[in-house]
């Protein structure tokens, strides 16, 4: 999967659902960026690692939420920067507008 395929897929959404409501009033325009494939960790076991698409984040800091898409499952799901810099996946969610209102 590329990440123009990815974005599309967001796109999608946004798209279908304009009546969206955003419960954290996240500035998209802002906060979507071009997908990047990043290692998370697991939030549970710290060893285990994947290897997923951050697709938002929530503050320019990089220390708010962050939107992955994880490839296998086909879904999104969100993850933090831990305290030691590193990202961790906190679960995930199914479509990006859910996740979205899941943060």
């Amino acid at each position: 999967m590329t990440a123009e395929e990815i974005s599309n897929i967001i796109k999608g959404e946004l798209d279908s659902e304009s009546s969206f409501f955003n419960p954290h009033d996240v500035d998209l325009e802002t906060s979507l960026i071009i997908p990047i494939r990043q290692t998370y960790s697991d939030s549970l076991d710290r060893k285990i690692k994947y290897q997923l698409w951050t697709v938002l984040e929530e503050t320019p800091d990089g220390t708010g939420y962050k939107i992955f898409y994880h490839e296998s499952e086909n879904a999104f799901g969100l993850g933090i920067k831990s305290e030691n810099n590193e990202l961790v996946c906190l679960g995930i969610y199914g479509p990006f507008l859910n996740t979205l209102a899941c943060m």
